[in-house]
């Protein structure tokens, strides 16, 4: 059939989803004393050395924050760390809508998409139970493990992927129901859909691989196998700082 022009609408607008996830850990022996309303605190990066470079990096790039101390709500007493992390995007797009019928008579709306200014940002919070001391404070393997984490959901390539993917849709196409509105706030709803699809099939790959690193490494207590596809990731260089597997009664997550 002919494509009948509907109507032509140019959506410019910004939308921002986000979602929080977290990994965490335990350590095999004993559990830990859990202090009745006591809460963790933020903890100030001028009480250390400096970074190693590339942990800065990773702090700047996961707006990385960290807390110690025992939480009354980590669910069992023996988890020593966890990284939670904050996944959000923001975009732009123009949109054109036009109505068409198929071929038994139903409404179509065909929506075609430009979407801009994609950016996918992060935020992190570190939380260890127990201090490490100042002295080697950037090598304590349950932090490196937590850092290993952030070196996940920090990877530049899945926000190369998400811009990459919503280029790529170009055209929505909406079978329209019985007193739907073909219209701008119909047309927002399904572009938003769409983004979110994408945003959500990026955050699960991320929380796969969480949880790969987890029991690749039980949750940091063994080095991560030089077979495991998160090796090119986070060893890219024997130079890197690496967590070395932690003694038997600790690990995070």
């Amino acid at each position: 059939m002919g494509k009948d022009r509907f109507l032509k609408i140019l959506c410019d607008h910004p939308l921002l989803w986000g979602a929080v996830l977290f990994a965490s850990g335990f350590f095999p022996l004993g559990t830990a004393n859990l202090a009745i309303g006591q809460v963790p605190r933020d903890l100030q990066l001028s009480e250390f050395p400096n970074p190693p470079q590339q942990l800065q990096q990773l702090i700047a790039a996961g707006d990385v924050s960290f807390k110690i101390g025992t939480r009354v709500d980590s669910g069992d007493p023996r988890i020593v760390g966890e990284t939670r992390y904050d996944m959000s995007y923001t975009y732009k797009s123009q949109s054109n809508l036009n109505l068409l019928r198929d071929e038994q008579g139903g409404r179509v709306l065909l929506i075609n998409v430009r979407f801009s200014r994609m950016q996918w940002k992060s935020k992190h919070v570190i939380w260890l139970r127990d201090q490490p001391a100042a002295e080697g404070f950037w090598s304590n393997p349950i932090l490196l493990h937590e850092f290993d984490h952030v070196r996940i959901s920090t990877d530049p390539r899945v926000a190369k992927r998400f811009s990459e993917l919503m280029k790529k849709r170009t055209v929505i196409r909406h079978q329209l129901q019985p007193g739907e509105i073909a219209g701008r706030e119909l047309a927002d709803k399904l572009v938003e859909r769409e983004v979110r699809s994408v945003f959500e099939e990026l955050t699960e790959l991320i929380a796969i691989r969480y949880l790969e690193l987890d029991r690749e490494t039980v949750h940091g207590q063994r080095p991560l196998p030089r077979n495991s596809n998160l090796h090119n990731l986070l060893r890219p260089a024997s130079a890197e700082v690496q967590p070395e597997a932690a003694n038997a009664a600790s690990a995070s997550g």
